[in-house]
């Protein structure tokens, strides 16, 4: 999975919804999910993404600036500042673990980037009182909420994590048509 392209007017509107949306008012992902239905072409994991790569960059900028006053007047840098920062461009790089876990998780985050599409979808119907052209996109979504919860199952190193807390109600989401998988 490659990074979104950010031109310079989206990341302004960025910066502005990250005023918007402060992060001491909102959940981490609540803000994602809100800031994202602000970019039609971006999904919820690109917005993290950038958010999270303008607050490292934030930090660069900072950290930047300590070191330079400190260099005036004659502090020493951290001895393990070097460490640290070759350590968060390994995580960067995409090493072998990452590229392995990318490989893993793929046809996870795949179905949840199509039901944040199918999401954005609905959102729109509804504010075009389409109401009715959602049933669809409810059925997608369901399917999708499904394979993702069978890829889970099928990964071994998911066993690892707790149950979820939630399961999807096959019965309620048989109203949909289509034969539900798992009944």
């Amino acid at each position: 999975m490659s990074q979104a392209k950010w031109t310079e007017e989206e990341q302004h509107q960025l910066g502005i919804a990250l005023k918007k949306f402060p992060a001491d008012k909102f959940s981490p992902l609540g803000r994602y999910i809100k800031m994202s239905a602000l970019f039609p072409n971006k999904s919820v994991r690109d917005v993290a993404l950038r958010v999270k790569w303008m607050s490292k960059r934030e930090e660069k900028k900072k950290k930047k600036g300590q070191d330079s006053s400190s260099k005036k007047r004659g502090g020493a840098q951290d001895k393990d500042g070097g460490k640290s920062q070759a350590a968060w461009q390994r995580s960067q790089d995409g090493g072998a673990l990452s590229l392995k876990a990318n490989e893993v998780y793929r046809p996870i985050t795949e179905v949840l980037d199509q039901n944040i599409v199918v999401i954005k979808q609905i959102q729109q119907n509804m504010m075009r009182n389409k109401v009715r052209e959602n049933t669809d996109l409810l059925a997608r979504f369901r399917d999708n909420l499904l394979k993702a919860q069978k890829a889970m199952v099928k990964e071994p190193s998911m066993a690892q994590m707790p149950p979820l807390p939630a399961q999807v109600n096959l019965d309620a989401a048989a109203f949909l048509g289509k034969r539900v998988e798992g009944k």
